[in-house]
């Protein structure tokens, strides 16, 4: 009742991004404690530990370390979409850019996405400088994502017009957002995180504008929202590619042409059908 007086009732009140509904049953079906916690701080929280022939995507969000934001990070199994590790916690740049680096080789050498707004370049210089494979890059317009660029990640950004990492705009949120709420509402994503589900209860609509209610911050939500819709543009594309190649290479070799085989002619002999009439060649 008190929170409904001070307006701070969003679930009540239908104020949240995803419906207070489904965020109430992914806290009674999913939410459990993490088997493992690391760091210093504890705040790397482990769910499942890699398994050798899996794919990961881990989805970074960047703060300074000392404000009221916090760095943020969500690993998931690519496949599944299931929630495997999170970090949140006040970290500076470069020793956030170490930690992102050590995750990701650790989980197969996961595709790394950071966002790249602000503070996300000092992080992204720390990855660079370390050498790691499989960084996430896209176009400085956002038309299109490169697929090739970030798997083999060739560091020719400039003359293809790729920037490292994730830019979030007034163009680009939107999309994120919407694809946020199309996996929750569609319940395509398992989620473990007791803090995720804290964040997402204030994350709300003021207006126009979707983020965290005053006082509360959003850095797990939108690191989720990105690898969410990353994994349904850049890697869709390319298992859709994986899966045409297949198709058609499937169809060639199963493909009998025109000519077939003479077991009468001589080895190595080949005949055809001409007007009802046999013909071969040697």
């Amino acid at each position: 009742m008190a929170a409904q007086e001070n307006d701070c009732d969003f679930i009540s009140s239908g104020r949240t991004v995803i419906p207070g509904a489904v965020i109430e049953e992914y806290n009674e079906k999913h939410v459990h404690d993490p088997i493992e916690t690391r760091g210093m701080d504890t705040n790397t929280w482990i769910w499942k530990h890699p398994e050798p022939e899996a794919s990961y995507v881990v989805s970074a969000d960047v703060a300074r370390g000392d404000a009221k934001d916090f760095s943020a990070f969500h690993i998931f199994n690519i496949d599944t979409m299931e929630q495997v590790a999170e970090y949140k916690g006040k970290i500076d740049t470069k020793m956030f850019g170490d930690l992102l680096v050590n995750i990701s080789t650790e989980y197969n050498d996961a595709l790394l996405i950071v966002e790249n707004n602000t503070l996300g370049w000092a992080t992204l210089q720390q990855v660079i400088q370390r050498d790691y494979k499989n960084l996430f890059y896209s176009t400085k317009d956002f038309q299109y994502i490169d697929v090739k660029q970030h798997l083999t990640n060739k560091h020719n950004a400039q003359d293809r017009k790729m920037l490292p990492g994730f830019t979030t705009t007034s163009k680009t949120r939107p999309l994120i957002i919407a694809k946020l709420d199309e996996y929750f509402r569609d319940r395509s994503v398992t989620i473990h995180s007791k803090r995720l589900i804290n964040e997402l209860f204030v994350f709300i609509y003021d207006g126009n504008r979707t983020g965290a209610a005053k006082g509360y911050n959003d850095d797990l939500v939108m690191s989720l929202a990105i690898a969410l819709w990353v994994r349904d543009t850049a890697l869709k594309l390319r298992t859709d590619g994986r899966e045409l190649q297949k198709q058609i290479l499937g169809q060639t070799l199963q493909h009998s042409g025109v000519y077939t085989q003479d077991d009468n002619a001589i080895p190595e002999g080949w005949s055809w059908d001409v007007n009802g009439n046999p013909e071969s060649l040697t």
